[in-house]
């Protein structure tokens, strides 16, 4: 009985090995903190991306006189060359105007994938001057994060741009 209380003692004062338990106890913890910052630093990229990309193609269509279903699908090639994730993205463009207390939407046209056949929720729209009109761009980008730690595995980036057609009143669908 004695030599088992002497090894129990010496055991409990032995500290040989503490550092690699320790070491091995937080190396898990670790490895998952900087997994989830690089996932969320990833996240946020091709979030800014999206939000660059929508407002650039909406920019360039609002420098247009008039839109067709082939000069939005270049406009899409071009926003899934911006956001490289984009692959299965779409657009949905949509031409508003307001007359008196009225918000009238002209046409609203999707294109590529990931767009929603819904209407256009009316807590969207912009505030627009009685008479005029702008050309609402919408981008939906799925995103499958890099590593589904906290429920991320695939999120759906939305962003919108509304821009004042340049150089008519309204912007027509052929």
């Amino acid at each position: 009985m004695r030599k088992a209380m002497r090894i129990l003692r010496r055991f409990t004062r032995d500290r040989l090995g503490a550092s690699a338990v320790e070491f091995a106890l937080l190396v898990p913890v670790l490895l998952l903190l900087l997994l989830g910052t690089v996932t969320l630093f990833d996240l946020f990229r091709n979030l800014q991306s999206v939000e660059k990309a929508t407002f650039t193609v909406g920019d360039m269509m609002s420098r247009e006189t008039g839109m067709d279903k082939a000069k939005l699908n270049s406009m899409l090639a071009l926003m899934r060359q911006m956001v490289p994730t984009a692959r299965d993205g779409g657009l949905r463009v949509s031409s508003i105007s307001r007359q008196g207390e009225k918000l009238i939407v002209n046409w609203s046209e999707p294109v590529g994938d990931n767009v929603p056949s819904t209407p256009l929720p009316a807590d969207i729209l912009p505030e627009i001057a009685d008479g005029d009109s702008v050309l609402l761009t919408e981008s939906f980008v799925p995103h499958r994060a890099l590593a589904d730690i906290a429920g991320f595995e695939v999120i759906l980036f939305q962003a919108r741009a509304a821009h004042r057609p340049r150089f008519v009143s309204a912007i027509k669908f052929q």
